[in-house]
């Protein structure tokens, strides 16, 4: 899972109803979506922050009309079973993989996820996907 990013100084975290992140566009420019669709309130996409690749390879996003992107971001959070934050930081060209989903000319991002590394697998089973810039 992923439970926030900071881009360029500032916090964008799930737990902001309003929340929305950054879409990097093939021509450079930047496009900001809403994240996900919240548990508990109705909704034609799926619930929650993310986008399993399994899923997504399964074909269970094909409804939406899937695009993968890149979310640009200088660290990304993830929450730990005692809900305590854990921030990483990554390379400059690293991204998160992203997927935006349009259900009636709406749009969505959710974060792209994996299994969770070895080395953070004592944080959350499920890993944001971390991509270079190509």
């Amino acid at each position: 899972m992923c439970s926030g990013i900071e881009y360029q100084g500032e916090m964008h975290l799930w737990s902001d109803p309003e929340v929305r992140l950054p879409v990097q566009l093939k021509n450079g420019d930047l496009s900001w979506l809403r994240w996900g669709a919240r548990h508990g309130i109705e909704s034609p996409f799926f619930q929650g922050p993310c986008a399993r690749l399994e899923s997504i390879q399964m074909g269970k996003w094909n409804r939406f009309n899937p695009m993968a992107v890149k979310i640009p971001m200088d660290r990304y959070m993830e929450r730990d079973a005692k809900n305590k934050p854990y921030w990483v930081k990554t390379e400059p060209e690293q991204v998160l993989q992203g997927l935006v989903a349009t259900w009636q000319g709406e749009q969505r991002i959710y974060v792209v996820t994996v299994e969770t590394p070895a080395e953070f697998q004592h944080v959350q089973p499920r890993w944001p996907r971390v991509i270079g810039p190509n």
